[in-house]
């Protein structure tokens, strides 16, 4: 009897410390999966101003529904020094509570 309370006392501490590492792995399941979304949305952006035969270097930005959340994302252009024949784009995108995400792309004039 008592070899069975010894067992299952050492089965409640694994599984207690296996579930709090489920949590642990949950969270980085969904900051992963709100990260890659985040850079799917820049990538479109950037896309989409590389496929116009017209290159629009205006300030942008706009939202977008992405997986259920709601994205806000802003598109600057600057002029690069170094790089005399080229417009850098860059592109954010937020979410509120997360890390920014940025791209860019270059574009020849």
């Amino acid at each position: 009897m008592i070899e069975t309370l010894v067992a299952l006392g050492i089965a409640a501490v694994a599984l207690s410390a296996l579930a709090g590492q489920l949590g642990v792995s949950a969270d980085t399941q969904r900051t992963l999966v709100i990260h890659s979304t985040m850079l799917e949305v820049a990538t479109n952006v950037l896309e989409a101003q590389r496929l116009k035969p017209v290159v629009d270097l205006s300030d942008q930005e706009g939202e977008v529904e992405a997986r259920g959340m709601m994205l806000q994302w802003k598109l600057s252009a600057e002029k690069v020094a170094e790089l005399e024949r080229f417009t850098r784009q860059n592109v954010t995108v937020s979410l509120a509570g997360e890390p920014d995400v940025s791209l860019f792309l270059y574009h020849k004039k």
